[in-house]
C-alpha cells in the first residue's frame, strides 16, 4: 500500500501514480484576486477594435507597478511581464499605450522573434515565434527574468505554429505543456482572442477555434460593447472555475497623449467604471443579438426578403407596403443597398422594379410573397432591348430617387 510521502509509483504498464495523501493542499495564487490566477491559462475573448489590447496594456501598468485593481481596489503583486503581440508595433502602438495608463517599461519585455543563429556576413538569422516549437525556450526566459508574473499572447492564433486551431486533438496537444509552464513558473498565462460568427450560442461557444482553448483554460472573460451604450464597454466572465466573484467590470476608452522624442503621440487607454456589472458574458450576448433582430434595419431586410421572394416588384408598390407596415422609405432604401437589391428599369417611360440578387434568389423561392407583382420579366428584357434598338440616351435609366 501506497503510504503520504511516498515518491510517485509505477504501476503495470507504466502508469505513474501518486496517493493523494502525499499531495499538500495549497491556495490558489492570484493575480488578480478572483478573476486571473498565477499558474493558470486565463482566455480573453471579443470581436475586433472592442479594447481587448487596451485591456492588457492597462494589466501591464497594474502588473508591473503594483497598481490597484478596479471596482475591489485590491493591491497587486507588482511583477514583469512578457508581451507576444502579433498585430501592434512595439513602437508606435504598444508602448505609447503602455505609457498612457503609467506602465513600468523596465518590467515589460516584448518577445520579437527566436534566433536561429547567425549568417555567414554575421548578421542575426530569426523566424517568428510559436507555441508549438518554443516553450522551452520561453521557460528557459521565464527562469532568466525570475519575477514575471503574467505573460500575455495577442492574439493566441497566432503563435500555434502547424497547430490546426479546429482541432481538439491538436490544440489540446498545445495548450496541456502551456499549462503546464504556467505551472511550473507560477505565471499567468493570458490568451486574447476572437469571438467567431455564430448566432444564438454561448459565450463559451462563441470562442473562435476549438473548444480545447476554452475547456483548458480555468477562466475566460468576453469584452463586448454595451448594448445600451455603444461608447462603453464590459468585461464579463464567462467561465470561473477556481474563482468565486461572478461580476463583470465596465470601462470606456479615452484618447491620450504621450510625450516622445519626436514629439507628442495620441494613443488611448482604458478608464474602469467604479461599480461592478451584474451581467455575464451570456446576458450580453443574448441582448445583443435580440436588439440586432429586433432593429429597424433588420426588420426591413426581412420585409424585402418577403416582397420580393416571388420576383421584381415595382418600387411604387414596394415603398407603399413598406409605409403600410411601419418602415420609413430611407430606412427601406438602405436595406434594399445592404442587401444588393437589384434595380432595373422596365422601359423608357416606364416604372423602376426591385428584385432580389440572384445569389438570395433561390433561398427564397419557398418564402411567401407580401405581394406578386404583374411584371413579367420577359416582357421587361424584350422592352429594355427594343428600346436600346431605337437609341434612347443611356442617360434616360439612371434611377429617380422616389
Amino acid at each position: 500500500m501506497l503510504q503520504g510521502g511516498l515518491p510517485p509509483a509505477q504501476h503495470g504498464e507504466g502508469i505513474i501514480s501518486r496517493c493523494l495523501a502525499s499531495i499538500e493542499a495549497k491556495p490558489i495564487n492570484w493575480l488578480w484576486p478572483g478573476r486571473i490566477a498565477r499558474g493558470k491559462l486565463t482566455v480573453v475573448a471579443g470581436n475586433p477594435g472592442l479594447g481587448k489590447s487596451q485591456w492588457s496594456a492597462w494589466l501591464a501598468a497594474i502588473v508591473s507597478t503594483g497598481g490597484l485593481w478596479p471596482v475591489d481596489r485590491m493591491r497587486c503583486k507588482p511583477g514583469g511581464v512578457i508581451f507576444l503581440s502579433a498585430e501592434d508595433d512595439p513602437a508606435d502602438t504598444l508602448r505609447p499605450r503602455l505609457e498612457a495608463v503609467g506602465t513600468d517599461l523596465n518590467r515589460i519585455h516584448i518577445i520579437d522573434g527566436v534566433r536561429i543563429g547567425y549568417r555567414a556576413d554575421g548578421t542575426l538569422e530569426q523566424r517568428g515565434f510559436n507555441l508549438q516549437a518554443d516553450l522551452e525556450t520561453l521557460g528557459r526566459m521565464l527562469d532568466d527574468l525570475g519575477d514575471v508574473a503574467a505573460v500575455i499572447i495577442d492574439p493566441i492564433s497566432a503563435y500555434l505554429g502547424d497547430t490546426d486551431s479546429h482541432n481538439n486533438a491538436d490544440m489540446r496537444g498545445l495548450l496541456t505543456p502551456l499549462a503546464e509552464m504556467a505551472a511550473r513558473f507560477r505565471v499567468a498565462v493570458i490568451a486574447i482572442t476572437h469571438l467567431n460568427k455564430a448566432q444564438g450560442q454561448q459565450a463559451l461557444m462563441r470562442v473562435s477555434g476549438s473548444l480545447a482553448l476554452v475547456a483548458a483554460a480555468r477562466g475566460s472573460f468576453q469584452v463586448s460593447a454595451d448594448p445600451d451604450d455603444k461608447d462603453r464597454r464590459l468585461f464579463l466572465p464567462a467561465k470561473n472555475n477556481i474563482g468565486q466573484d461572478q461580476t463583470g467590470l465596465a470601462f470606456r476608452i479615452e484618447s491620450a497623449t504621450v510625450p516622445s522624442g519626436a514629439g507628442p503621440i495620441s494613443t488611448s487607454r482604458i478608464v474602469w467604471e467604479t461599480e461592478a456589472v451584474v451581467m455575464t458574458a451570456d446576458d450580453a450576448l443574448q441582448s445583443s443579438e435580440s436588439r440586432r433582430a429586433n432593429s429597424p434595419r433588420e426588420s426591413a431586410t426581412q420585409f424585402l426578403r418577403d416582397i420580393l421572394a416571388s420576383g421584381p416588384v415595382p418600387v411604387i408598390e414596394v415603398e407603399a407596403a413598406a409605409e403600410d407596415a411601419g418602415h420609413s422609405a430611407s430606412t427601406i432604401r438602405r436595406a434594399a443597398d445592404a442587401m444588393g437589391v437589384e434595380k432595373r428599369k422596365t422601359s423608357a417611360r416606364g416604372g423602376w422594379t426591385w428584385a432580389l440578387p440572384s445569389k438570395m434568389s433561390k433561398s427564397a423561392q419557398d418564402a411567401q410573397p407580401l405581394h406578386v407583382s404583374t411584371l413579367d420579366i420577359l416582357d421587361t428584357l424584350d422592352t429594355l432591348e427594343a428600346t436600346k434598338a431605337q437609341g434612347v440616351a443611356s442617360a434616360n435609366f439612371q434611377e429617380v430617387e422616389l
